[in-house]
């Protein structure tokens, strides 16, 4: 059985809720993922590099309706969040 994770293991979105998280090729919600980053059982942009998706994360972070202080923190801290989940542990 796998553990469900906390945040997408590829771009650190919370996965608060199964609407959020990709699917399986069965159907199935996944455990690790969320729909933007994985559908059908497939990464929906697999040759996405770290960098590219440590830009868009940050611009998705800048353009978020978190205040000020919250924002500059999270913006600051994605790069150490992005470098622990499983998708880019080994680069």
């Amino acid at each position: 059985m796998f553990a469900i994770e906390k945040f997408c293991q590829s771009c650190g979105l919370p996965l608060t809720a199964n609407h959020l998280r990709g699917t399986e090729v069965t159907g199935e919600p996944t455990v690790s993922y969320c729909h933007l980053c994985y559908q059908n059982g497939a990464f929906t942009e697999p040759n996405i590099s770290y960098t590219e998706m440590l830009t868009r994360g940050q611009q998705g972070l800048t353009a978020s309706s978190h205040g000020a202080i919250k924002k500059w923190l999270l913006i600051k801290l994605y790069p150490l969040q992005l470098k622990g989940l499983s998708r880019w542990k080994k680069q």
